[in-house]
């Protein structure tokens, strides 16, 4: 409840009633009890005394409480209102805020608003900052990368002049400036931005340090520099141990990058570790993409296949596990690619059955799509 700062509702200057009213109001609030509160408010606005700047405050905690429990369409409506009666500028910032949760467009409206107040008042630079913040992932949300990344650099400036307590995100918006120009295809720019979190990182920050070696080695994957690849991954898998990333996705998507880079360079055999490693590692997580993982599981049977001291049987394992997870994937296109390679592999070397098995699949899969 970051909006609100619910104890400065609870005034001295109100009756015995409506102070105990309100107190279990903001108690079942901190308890998350959203319908509880909705009831207790409808109670609270028919007394004579709440005047309008409460209500208004009261509005707030019942759009939260509407956005909370699913019902984004009511919590937009309130906010609407609220934004339509011309509101000071905190109440705009709060009610900027609690948009972002329920209507991206609502959230982009009220913020443009707020942030051509911000910029002529004498304001705390790390409000103004986050307005503009909020801003840049509305537009994200919304996919406008070039207007998010806009915001995210006004953003900065505001960080930058700021105090200390900033620095954490002045690494977060270069790494997430870094990250969007990466979705626009603009990968000098992404790589200019990464390797400023990597500088101003150094030992205090290794969590966005990894993150942004990992996200530069893979920029650099997708430019064809192989060369300039296996160094960021290298220090990355260096820092990984010990650190809060050790086994999560990002050491997972780091390991898949150094098997994908050896795989790349046709070192079949120096990929398999890596790949057994990340698989392994991708088992324990709680939500994996089927097909990422299947085509992990793909790239890693080849290798078993075709490294020079071959593994048959575990690439037929893998492969096997591979079109487990790809028939999950939605994706026919890959399935059916995937499906030739498999029934070319166990016809290469005589598993007659599992040839005939996926066969079998592939034309029941084709006559389900022609139907």
């Amino acid at each position: 409840m970051d909006i609100l700062n619910l104890e400065e509702l609870v005034t001295d200057d109100v009756s015995d009633e409506l102070r105990g009213r309100m107190v279990e109001l903001l108690d079942e609030l901190k308890e998350n009890h959203y319908p509880n509160v909705l009831t207790k408010l409808y109670g609270i606005y028919e007394m004579d005394e709440v005047d309008e700047k409460l209500t208004d405050n009261l509005k707030l905690i019942e759009a939260i409480c509407h956005a909370q429990i699913g019902e984004s369409k009511q919590a937009s409506e309130i906010l609407r209102r609220l934004f339509n009666d011309n509101p000071d500028l905190d109440m705009l910032m709060q009610i900027g805020e609690l948009a972002y949760i329920c209507d991206y467009k609502l959230a982009r409206r009220i913020m443009s608003a707020a942030v051509k107040q911000v910029d002529e008042k004498d304001i705390d630079r790390i409000r103004v900052a986050r307005c503009y913040l909020i801003l840049g992932e509305t537009e994200e949300k919304l996919d406008k990368m070039t207007r998010a990344i806009k915001y995210f650099k006004q953003g900065l400036t505001y960080f930058e002049d700021a105090d200390e307590r900033a620095h954490h995100m002045i690494l977060y918006l270069h790494f997430k400036i870094g990250m969007l120009y990466s979705t626009q295809n603009k990968e000098d720019e992404s790589v200019e931005y990464l390797n400023k979190v990597i500088d101003m990182a150094g030992d205090n920050e290794p969590e966005m340090k990894i993150r942004s070696l990992v996200s530069i080695a893979k920029t650099y994957g997708s430019m064809n520099k192989s060369e300039k690849v296996l160094p960021y991954l290298e220090e990355a898998l260096e820092l990984l141990p010990g650190s809060k990333l050790e086994n999560s996705l990002a050491h997972a998507e780091a390991l898949t990058e150094m098997a994908f880079y050896y795989f790349n360079e046709s070192e079949l055999a120096e990929a398999v570790p890596y790949y057994k490693q990340a698989i392994q590692m991708y088992r324990k997580l709680d939500y994996v993409s089927h097909r990422q993982i299947g085509m992990i599981y793909m790239q890693y049977a080849y290798c078993l296949e075709h490294k020079e001291d071959e593994n048959i049987r575990q690439a037929a394992d893998n492969y096997e596990k591979a079109i487990d997870r790809l028939e999950k994937a939605q994706d026919r296109q890959l399935l059916e690619n995937a499906l030739a390679d498999v029934i070319a592999f166990f016809n290469a070397h005589h598993y007659d059955k599992k040839k005939r098995y996926y066969e079998d699949k592939f034309v029941k899969m084709s006559n389900s799509y022609s139907s």
